[in-house]
């Protein structure tokens, strides 16, 4: 399936949607999964933040996946196409608790 026009190929979790607009935040009860987390913005105005791995493939391929955040939404997994998207921010750095 060509995707030069897709902005992303969206894992979801029900193929109802969830259409109602929530702000995104950190979740301090959420499993850490270790990576940068993001938010990345598409040209059509959408926003969501995750989780990405922390290597070279997100700089230098066309696209990389990305998991959200937010546990209660229907996105499990994002494969983010570079294309469509208008804007990067990196928030932090996630990893696991030294003990």
């Amino acid at each position: 399936m060509p995707t030069k026009d897709a902005k992303a190929v969206f894992f979801v979790k029900t193929f109802d949607g969830d259409l109602r607009h929530r702000a995104l935040h950190f979740h301090e009860h959420a499993p850490v999964v270790e990576g940068l987390w993001v938010r990345v913005y598409f040209h059509d105005s959408e926003m969501i933040e995750g989780i990405i791995s922390n290597t070279r493939e997100f700089v230098l391929e066309t696209g990389f996946f990305l998991r959200p955040t937010d546990p209660n939404g229907n996105n499990s997994l994002v494969y983010v196409l570079k294309g469509g998207l208008k804007d990067f921010h990196i928030l932090g750095l996630r990893s696991f608790p030294k003990i």
